[in-house]
């Protein structure tokens, strides 16, 4: 199975807090996959893409 990063696990990762990952969900695309309302988490491939094009276009604060 392939690793997944939790909501959780971002925020300490990038020390910020969830609105913030929910900020760069809305407006940077970040794909984040909903579980249910209290459980979301990331593909960690699917971080990494999202991270390089986010540097590509020099977006990721």
């Amino acid at each position: 199975m392939e690793e997944r990063i939790t909501k959780q696990q971002l925020m300490k990762m990038y020390n910020v807090n969830r609105t913030t990952i929910e900020e760069w969900r809305r407006r940077f695309g970040l794909p984040m996959i909903e579980i249910s309302s209290h459980k979301k988490y990331i593909r960690k491939t699917d971080l990494l893409e999202w991270e390089n094009q986010m540097k590509q276009n020099h977006s990721l604060v």
